[in-house]
């Protein structure tokens, strides 16, 4: 089976949004205390881990199933948008942003938006509209 130019770029786009999110967690760069978590905080880090979760799932059902993949990328990007615009606006810590936290998390907005302009274009190929 061969794979759409788009679906392969998809696939990349996800790889890249794991391997950021994992260095925004404190396996990667996060060096606030969870003790400094605000209430809030502890919702974000479910949204982040159903994020993460649904985006690994898109990328291992992309090369099987890549209407699925697809949808389940787009709602994944979705729900990663929330935790970092609430950690830039203060939401989550009590402890100011650190700088390489916040430079990854512009990076990652940026590879978010390409996943869902990516996703929609592959979901839109794998069923296109009759006209």
């Amino acid at each position: 089976m061969r794979l759409s130019r788009n679906v392969v770029a998809l696939a990349v786009a996800l790889a890249v949004n794991v391997a950021l999110i994992i260095l925004l967690t404190p396996l990667g760069f996060e060096t606030r205390p969870a003790t400094d978590l605000k209430t809030v905080g502890y919702i974000a880090i479910g949204t982040i881990f159903a994020g993460l979760i649904l985006d690994v799932a898109s990328f291992a059902l992309l090369f099987r199933r890549v209407r699925l993949a697809s949808s389940l990328a787009i709602v994944g990007s979705i729900l990663l948008f929330f935790p970092i615009f609430g950690d830039q606006t203060g939401s989550f810590f009590s402890l100011p942003i650190p700088p390489v936290i916040h430079t990854l998390e512009y990076i990652d907005v940026v590879v978010l938006l390409v996943s869902l302009f990516l996703a929609w274009k592959v979901y839109r190929e794998s069923h296109p509209s009759p006209s």
